[in-house]
């Protein structure tokens, strides 16, 4: 039960971030405020990296932490400037293309077997993607969120790949910390104005996602993945309700429609494992 809560509190929390830049001007420096989330993020895993270690040397995966690094700037980037530009829901749907390509990404670079039940729930999750998003035609700012999501999951392929060779603290600490090499030329470069309104989201945004990354984790130590799949793509539905009260962003029939697509395409690989553990449940009040 906690598991499941600390599921749903961490997709409010990133779908309450979203919120926040899209109210932002659209004309803000973008890597600015990504430079900002990345800093305070770095200065609030550091009291936890110190503690863990007792120092700070350098993690002998510091080039591995400087690409992830590199990758994070990048995507956050491009999804702040498509969160701006495009319906929440929109560019929401869009995010999760992420862990449609890392499921691709694995099969090709990690030899991990799909499936077909995860094969299919993947074609499904696409095609709802694209009942919300409804690219009629051409538009940038959807190619700029599709081009963030391959970069998350390319960022998050690395880290599948080295997760278990460092303790999680010392990988936010590394990753954030070596983000700032390219965001501070990046933010020079724009030369946007300094302003508390930005500062303040930035920080807003470093404590959702520190937030949101420990109530992953714990939620992961409580219950199998299997098991929390499908609450992950609550987020579509904060999006869609935030969208509605606090911007005017009205979903049609489409996206609603696409949006419970999408959820039943994470419930579809677990489905089995689903309905034997309610059997269970149900069996176990029987006897009592």
């Amino acid at each position: 039960m906690y598991a499941l809560l600390f599921i749903l509190l961490a997709q409010l929390l990133i779908a309450s971030g979203n919120l926040l830049i899209k109210l932002l001007d659209s004309q803000i420096g973008v890597f600015q405020l990504v430079l900002y989330r990345q800093l305070f993020a770095t200065l609030l895993v550091l009291p936890f990296v110190w503690k863990l270690k007792g120092n700070l040397k350098l993690s002998p995966l510091y080039k591995v932490h400087m690409v992830r690094a590199l990758l994070i700037g990048l995507g956050n980037g491009l999804f702040f400037i498509a969160i701006m530009n495009l319906p929440l829901a929109s560019v929401t749907a869009i995010l999760y293309l992420s862990p449609l390509l890392l499921l691709l990404m694995s099969a090709l670079f990690l030899g991990e077997n799909i499936g077909y039940r995860r094969t299919v729930a993947g074609l499904v999750g696409f095609i709802g993607i694209v009942m919300i998003s409804q690219p009629t035609e051409f538009n940038p700012y959807l190619l700029l969120a599709a081009f963030g999501a391959l970069i998350s999951a390319s960022n998050n392929l690395i880290l599948k790949r080295y997760a278990s060779a460092e303790h999680p603290f010392s990988t936010l600490f590394w990753s954030n910390a070596f983000a700032m090499v390219f965001l501070l030329p990046a933010a020079a470069i724009e030369a946007a104005p300094v302003t508390l309104e930005v500062t303040g989201v930035g920080l807003s945004l470093a404590l959702f996602y520190l937030g949101m990354t420990w109530l992953v984790i714990n939620a992961y130590r409580m219950a199998d993945a299997s098991q929390l799949a499908p609450a992950e793509y609550t987020g579509l539905v904060f999006a869609t309700l935030f969208g509605l009260w606090f911007l005017g962003e009205t979903p049609n029939w489409l996206s609603l429609m696409g949006t419970a697509v999408v959820i039943w395409s994470a419930v579809l690989p677990v489905y089995p494992e689903l309905k034997g553990r309610f059997r269970a449940w149900k069996a176990a009040r029987v006897r009592r």
